[in-house]
């Protein structure tokens, strides 16, 4: 497999070796559970595969123009959007009828520019399903998610951009659609986060050349639950 991100190999695979210990525990753990459908358990675990949309903003140093890979050159607090993709565990317990508390804990990764981020992140979401119909159950999420940065503790900050917040809280919200089967629970979701941090600018570090803002982000995600 072609390495997404230059350089940090072995903390590349390293974090992929333990992404996929987790994956596959997940639904291991779920098949122990009590006999019957997801339907029956008061705790599901599963899967979170979603495709991001990232939105940012560059902040330069020295107050100059930054120069994209392409050559292309941007302005001091310009705004971008870069696309990656996000993979999480899940673990959901029912609180009643129509409510669940669901924690995803995952990894975000994305590229644009000269801008590499790869985030951990853990949102804790309150989980709103007052309605099915058959086999299908809409819902409504809404909750707080922490995150940080790993690209912020890079060394080499004259070939790449750097994020300005290492630590990042932000307030989610989302509406999705759960198709029940006999064995295991399928979900499509969409879902937004909003930074509530401002840029912390007291850490710049005048050698580099410019570092980044995380902004809004989307989410279209596909889960898989049992």
């Amino acid at each position: 497999m072609k390495v997404l991100f230059q350089g940090k190999k072995s903390f590349q695979k390293s974090l992929g070796i333990a992404l996929l210990c987790i994956v596959l525990s997940a639904p291991a753990y779920s098949q122990s559970q009590e006999q019957g459908g997801p339907d029956n358990h008061k705790f599901l675990y599963g899967i979170h595969l979603g495709f991001t949309d990232n939105q940012f903003d560059l902040y330069s140093t020295n107050g100059g123009l930054i120069a994209s890979q392409d050559g292309t050159l941007h302005t001091d607090g310009s705004h971008y959007h870069a696309r990656g993709f996000r993979l999480a565990v899940i673990g959901e317990a029912r609180l009643g009828r129509c409510f669940s508390l669901r924690v995803m804990p995952g990894v975000s990764l994305f590229r644009a520019l000269k801008l590499e981020s790869v985030r951990g992140e853990v949102p804790v979401d309150v989980k709103f399903h007052p309605y099915r119909w058959g086999k299908v159950e809409p819902y409504l999420t809404s909750g707080l998610g922490y995150g940080y940065d790993f690209a912020s503790s890079r060394e080499d900050s004259h070939n790449y951009i750097k994020p300005l917040n290492a630590h990042d809280l932000r307030y989610t919200c989302g509406l999705g659609v759960d198709w029940y089967t006999r064995y295991v629970k399928l979900g499509l979701e969409l879902k937004a986060g909003f930074g509530l941090l401002p840029p912390n600018t007291s850490g710049i570090n005048s050698n580099s050349l410019s570092y980044f803002h995380n902004g809004a982000t989307f989410c279209l995600g596909l889960i898989i639950e049992g």
